[in-house]
């Protein structure tokens, strides 16, 4: 090793890297100075989880010292650096517990790196024989250590020089004279020979040093998992290691088993299409990245902590708290539920829910799986509207066949007894003109009875626009309405059926007069996007009332006095016939503004 990379890593052994971690295992802080020890922007980790950068061996001695608050050494355990090998740190731990409840709890770490490149332990030739010099009977205690049950050696910078039977048994040996004379790392996997000449230098400077999991192997080869502690002993007259081991192979063996099924239930959660959470005191604690995506957040910790109803629409506030309620208190196991959550300003989704108690370190909360069914709503939607034109459309074939007949005749005699009215010219005119409204009527339910046929032909939407606005120039001027048109390209072309269109936006313009019987201004907007055309009509009306918004569209629905709703049915109807959509934005007191979108070329 050159001087310089000696240098670096004697400075980077005596820095402290500080974190916090919740009780879930989120980094929720770490110290800027982990960049230089592990490459990792502190950014980069903050809101992953530990597991995922400590080595799998590590794990589970990770878990339990966290989880046990008694802890008389460090911990030792190797950390995943940016260029993909591991580094040891030796951790020591303190907690911040909520004052709310003892189970939920925040872990301060405090890590320090261990350098292990310049440890050098005597290793003894093949042609190293044991000697005499080494039995037990030369320390006092030596029988007490002998019957004890767990694996004890003591070493002189890693060279055994006394082991005793629990020691001899895991290893395999028929013999003290197969162990004694050997150095530790014969028997010590060669991923954890550097922790151990570092962790042995550290024992005779004085230094304390924690619990450690490592692989040994018997002398049979045989891989054995095993706990170490470590502590500065005299042995003849030498500063030596006194080492006590514990056989963890079955807990480990037992771990990987549940490491195993924590990883495929995991892989569950984070590939299901359906976004599972679990929800505490109101606020989101677990969230897959499903549920990240449907909600549209940039990031994981964007969720986490965020009140549930800050999304939800406020329509359903009550009854989410009474479904949350009803599972918390243990009234129901199972609680299946629709509800509408407001992502941004313009887009709402629907979902279902499935709500089932659920713990969060050791509290009441409830585990939900969210299935977004926004395309199945649109779909009812639509086949709702297809049964409502179904109906009307039967409803007016049977109505105006059985009235144009008689209205006909009426209409009839009363041109021949035109004259004999002279005297009452004004009721003549106001009969005529009911029954010529009740003519017009009846057209429009024929037009929703019987389909018309459909033309498509290339068309300028501008001048179509202006040809509407035109011939309703003389009734917006009689209700004091000005119209006015706002078009930033004037040659948008789309394949239409001219006549339906024009249909459609002298539907949406009337309306829009209508709806300012005081006089105002009516702006016609068109804005073309890559293959589609937005048109605007906006009035400054009265507004229509919420309650009524969601049904626009619906036959016989109208704000108007004298209206029946048909109107804006058959403008829907060519709207969607065309490949398009039209939407309705209103404010009481403000006005309305329908949007239409169209493809075009």
């Amino acid at each position: 090793m050159d001087k310089n990379t000696s240098i670096v890593n004697s400075v980077l052994q005596d820095v402290d890297v500080y974190a916090v971690i919740s009780a879930n295992g989120r980094i929720q802080y770490v110290s800027s100075n982990i960049e230089e020890l592990l490459g990792y922007p502190n950014n980069e980790l903050i809101g992953k989880n530990i597991r995922d950068f400590i080595h799998n061996e590590d794990i589970f001695l990770m878990e339990s010292y966290f989880f046990n608050e008694h802890h008389l050494h460090p911990c030792t355990f190797r950390f995943l650096n940016e260029k993909g090998r591991y580094i040891w740190f030796e951790t020591t731990i303190d907690y911040v517990h909520s004052s709310i409840s003892i189970d939920r709890q925040e872990i301060i770490l405090k890590m320090t790196a261990q350098h292990t490149d310049s440890v050098i332990i005597d290793r003894p030739n093949d042609s190293d024989k044991a000697s005499k010099d080494f039995t037990i009977g030369m320390i006092d205690g030596d029988i007490f250590l002998n019957d004890l049950p767990s694996p004890i050696f003591i070493s002189t910078f890693g060279k055994i020089r006394y082991v005793n039977n629990a020691f001899q048994q895991l290893l395999g040996a028929s013999s003290r004279d197969q162990l004694i004379g050997k150095s530790s790392l014969d028997f010590t996997d060669e991923a954890f020979h550097d922790i151990v000449k570092n962790r042995i230098q550290r024992l005779h400077k004085g230094e304390k040093v924690g619990l450690i999991e490592q692989i040994w192997r018997r002398l049979d080869g045989t891989e054995i998992n095993v706990e170490l502690t470590s502590n500065l002993t005299n042995f003849k007259g030498q500063k030596s290691e006194l080492i006590v081991l514990t056989d963890i192979s079955s807990r480990r063996n037992f771990q990987k088993i549940l490491q195993r099924s924590r990883e495929r239930y995991q892989r569950l959660i984070d590939n299901s299409i359906d976004t599972i959470a679990v929800i505490h005191e109101d606020k989101w604690v677990f969230m897959n990245e499903s549920g990240v995506r449907l909600f549209e957040a940039g990031a994981y910790p964007e969720m986490l902590g965020k009140n549930i109803f800050d999304h939800l629409h406020p329509d359903d506030h009550e009854h989410m708290k009474k479904i949350l309620k009803s599972i918390l208190t243990g009234n129901a196991e199972v609680q299946v539920t629709n509800q509408s959550w407001e992502i941004s300003k313009n887009k709402t989704i629907y979902t279902e829910m499935v709500c089932i108690p659920s713990t969060y370190f050791g509290e009441k909360a409830v585990q939900i799986i969210l299935r977004d069914i926004s395309d199945r709503k649109k779909t009812e939607e639509l086949m709702l509207r297809s049964e409502k034109l179904s109906i009307a459309g039967q409803l007016a074939a049977g109505i105006a066949h059985e009235i144009r007949n008689p209205l006909t005749a009426i209409k009839g005699f009363l041109q021949i007894m035109h004259k004999d009215f002279k005297d009452h010219q004004q009721y003549f005119h106001i009969i005529f003109s009911e029954l010529n409204r009740i003519e017009m009527i009846l057209s429009e339910l024929l037009m929703l009875a019987k389909p018309q046929e459909t033309i498509f032909k290339k068309a300028n939407l501008v001048t179509l626009l202006q040809d509407v606005a035109l011939l309703l120039e003389t009734q917006a001027n009689l209700n004091s309405v000005s119209i006015e048109q706002i078009h930033k390209n004037n040659h948008i072309m789309i394949n239409c059926d001219s006549n339906q269109l024009k249909q459609v936006f002298i539907n949406l313009l009337k309306n829009a007069i209508d709806a300012m019987p005081k006089g105002g201004k009516v702006q016609v907007y068109t804005k073309r996007e890559d293959n589609a055309v937005t048109i605007k009509v906006k009035d400054e009306g009265e507004g229509i009332p919420t309650e009524l918004l969601k049904r626009i569209g619906e036959p016989f629905l109208t704000t108007k006095e004298k209206g029946n709703g048909l109107g804006l049915m058959i403008t829907y109807k060519i709207i969607e016939d065309h490949n398009g959509n039209i939407s309705v934005d209103s404010k009481i007191g403000e006005g309305s503004t329908f949007t239409v979108v169209l493809p075009c070329e």
